[in-house]
C-alpha cells in the first residue's frame, strides 16, 4: 500500500509520467523527436536541465546511462527520485547551476526555455557546463503558424513575451539566433507536433489544426509548434 507521503507526491502528476506507464500522444511525439537527436551524439556525461517529471531522462539513459537531471521544483525532484530510481535527480537554483565548467558532454533542454525567467542567462549556463565541442538538444515552443504569419505581415516581433502567464513562445528563428549568440553551431533541426485538433476553441484554432495536421503528415518542420535543435558548443 502506498503511504500518505507517496500519495501526496504523485497527486496531480499525469498518469503517463509514471515509469512504464503508456505514454500519451504528445509524449510519444516528444520522446521520438528527442531520442532521434540524442542518438546522433556519442555516449558521455549528460545533464537534463529542467527534467520535468523525469521521463525523458529515463528514456535517454538507455543509450546514455551517465545522466543527471536537475529542476527547480522540489516536488518534481522527489517524484523523479522515487519513480525513476536509481537515476540521480537534484534541485537546482532558479538562476544557475552548481556544476563546474565543462562538466558535461551533452545537455538536454526539453521545452524549458519558455519557462525560464531569463533565456540569455539560461543559455549562458548551458554553454558554461558543456565541454568545448559538447552538444545541446534544445526543444522549445512557438506560436501557431498562422499567428506567426500574421505577426510577420503586421511587423510585430516573433517572440511573444506573454502568451499566457509565465510562458513565452520562441519562434524557431529566435531560438536559432539565441543559440548562435551563445556560441553554438546548429547541426540539425527538426520539430514535433501536438496531437491534431485538440483544444480547438474557434475557427482560427481549427485552421491552425488543419495546418498542423497537414504539416505533420508531410513531415514539415515550419508549421510545428515545437522546434527542436541539435547544436554543438564552439570552442
Amino acid at each position: 500500500m502506498e503511504d500518505s507521503s507517496g500519495s501526496a507526491m504523485t497527486a496531480g502528476v499525469p498518469a503517463h509520467f509514471h515509469r512504464d506507464a503508456p505514454q500519451d500522444a504528445h509524449q510519444r511525439r516528444r520522446h521520438r523527436a528527442v531520442l532521434d537527436m540524442v542518438a546522433r551524439v556519442p555516449p558521455g556525461r549528460v545533464l537534463d536541465y529542467g527534467f520535468g517529471w523525469g521521463d525523458i531522462a529515463w528514456a535517454v539513459a538507455r543509450s546514455h546511462p551517465d545522466i543527471v537531471g536537475v529542476d527547480v521544483e522540489q516536488r518534481r525532484v522527489d517524484f523523479a527520485r522515487r519513480e525513476y530510481a536509481p537515476l540521480p535527480f537534484e534541485r537546482c537554483r532558479p538562476d544557475g547551476l552548481d556544476f563546474p565548467d565543462a562538466a558535461f558532454d551533452l545537455v538536454l533542454s526539453v521545452v524549458v526555455l519558455p519557462f525560464v525567467p531569463d533565456d540569455e542567462a539560461y543559455l549562458a549556463e548551458v554553454r558554461r557546463v558543456l565541454r568545448p565541442g559538447g552538444h545541446l538538444v534544445l526543444a522549445t515552443k512557438t506560436s501557431p503558424l498562422l499567428t506567426r504569419l500574421w505577426r510577420r505581415l503586421t511587423g510585430r516581433r516573433a517572440l511573444d513575451r506573454n502568451p499566457s502567464p509565465g510562458i513565452r513562445h520562441h519562434d524557431a528563428g529566435d531560438a536559432a539566433a539565441l543559440l548562435r549568440r551563445h556560441g553554438f553551431t546548429i547541426l540539425r533541426r527538426r520539430a514535433f507536433y501536438d496531437p491534431p485538433f485538440e483544444a480547438r476553441k474557434n475557427l482560427v484554432d481549427l485552421a491552425n489544426g488543419v495546418v498542423e495536421r497537414v504539416g505533420e503528415w508531410a513531415g514539415l518542420v515550419a508549421p510545428a509548434p515545437y522546434p527542436l535543435f541539435l547544436a554543438r558548443r564552439d570552442d
